[in-house]
C-alpha cells in the first residue's frame, strides 16, 4: 500500500512537474512576426528611393532652407542602411539571440525620430510612407521593449564597464544640448534660430533632441551608474542611434558639398568621433555581451 501511495505521489509529481514545464514553454515570448518587421523594412527602402530618385521629391520653395534636398538625400542613404539593419536584426531575434532583437528595437526607435523630420518638410507623395514608417516603428518599438525580462537581460551584460559608457552618454548629452540651446538662446528674444527647415517653424531637430533623445541620454548614463538592470539594453539601442545619427550627418554634409554649398568644416570631425565612438562601444558590446540561458521575452505588453 505505501508503495502504492509512492508510486501514485511520483507519477503526480511528474504530470506536475511535466505541466509546469508545459507552461514555462508557453509563457516564452517570441518577437513580432517577421511580416512586421518585413512590412516597416519596405517602408523605408521604398520612402528612401522615391526621395533618392524621384525629381523634384524634396522642394525648397522661398522660406525653405536651401539645402534641404540634399539633407534629406543624405538621411535618404542611412535609411536604406537602416533598413538592412532592421531585417537582420528581426531574422536574428526570430533564431533567439538577444543581440539582433537589440538592433531591431534601435532601428524601431529610429525610424519615427528620422520621418518625424519629413512630415515637418514641404509635402510630397511620400506622406503615407512617413506616416507608416512613424506607426510602425512606434509600436514595434514599444513591443519589444516592454516585453523584455529586465532580470534575465541584465544578466547578459554583466561583464560591461558601465562608468565609461555611463560618462560617454552624459558627455554626449550635455554637447549637444549646450549646441541646440546655444542654437536657440542666442537670438532670444525676438530673434529665428539659423538652420532650420522652414523660417518660422521650430526645428523639429532640436524638438525631439531637447524633449527626448538627450534627456534619454542622460538618464541612461545615470541608471548605468546605478547598475540598473536594463540601462544596458538602452544603452545599446542608443549607441546605434548615435551611430546612425553621425552617420546622417555626415551624409548630409557631403551631399550638401557635393551640391557646391558650404559645409562647416568642424562638423564632419564631430559627426566622426561620434561614429568612432558608437563604433567602438558597440563592438566592446558584442564582445561582453553573453546569451541568456532562458526567455529574455514575454510573450505579450500585459502578461
Amino acid at each position: 500500500m505505501r508503495a502504492q501511495e509512492t508510486s501514485g505521489s511520483d507519477a503526480r509529481g511528474v504530470t506536475t512537474a511535466a505541466r509546469d514545464q508545459g507552461q514555462a514553454v508557453d509563457r516564452d515570448g517570441r518577437p513580432l512576426p517577421l511580416a512586421y518587421t518585413f512590412a516597416l523594412a519596405a517602408v523605408i527602402v521604398a520612402a528612401g528611393l522615391y526621395g533618392l530618385f524621384v525629381d523634384g521629391a524634396y522642394p525648397a520653395p522661398e522660406g525653405v532652407r536651401p539645402t534641404l534636398p540634399e539633407t534629406l538625400r543624405g538621411q535618404d542613404v542611412v535609411n536604406l542602411l537602416a533598413a538592412v539593419a532592421l531585417v537582420w536584426g528581426g531574422v536574428r531575434a526570430h533564431a533567439g539571440r538577444l543581440g539582433g532583437h537589440i538592433v531591431w528595437l534601435a532601428v524601431c526607435l529610429y525610424v519615427p525620430y528620422t520621418y518625424l523630420m519629413y512630415v515637418v518638410a514641404p509635402y510630397n507623395d511620400a506622406l503615407l510612407l512617413y506616416i507608416a514608417g512613424i506607426g510602425l516603428g512606434t509600436y514595434g518599438l514599444v513591443d519589444g521593449l516592454v516585453r523584455l525580462d529586465a532580470t534575465t537581460v541584465g544578466r547578459a551584460f554583466e561583464n560591461l564597464p558601465r562608468r565609461g559608457l555611463a560618462w560617454f552618454f552624459i558627455a554626449l548629452a550635455t554637447l549637444f544640448a549646450a549646441l541646440w540651446l546655444w542654437a536657440i538662446l542666442s537670438v532670444w528674444p525676438g530673434g529665428i534660430p539659423e538652420d532650420l527647415f522652414a523660417y518660422d517653424i521650430p526645428s523639429i531637430v532640436h524638438v525631439l533632441d531637447l524633449a527626448i533623445v538627450l534627456p534619454l541620454l542622460a538618464i541612461t548614463g545615470v541608471l548605468l551608474l546605478g547598475r540598473h538592470t536594463v540601462a544596458p539594453v538602452l544603452a545599446a539601442m542608443l549607441l546605434v542611434k548615435t551611430l546612425t545619427l553621425g552617420l546622417a550627418l555626415l551624409s548630409m554634409n557631403a551631399f550638401v558639398a557635393a551640391s557646391g554649398q558650404p559645409v562647416d568644416p568642424g562638423e564632419p570631425i564631430i559627426w566622426s568621433v561620434v561614429v568612432m565612438a558608437s563604433v567602438a562601444w558597440l563592438v566592446l558590446f558584442a564582445r561582453r555581451m553573453s546569451q541568456p540561458d532562458r526567455a529574455w521575452l514575454r510573450p505579450s505588453i500585459w502578461c
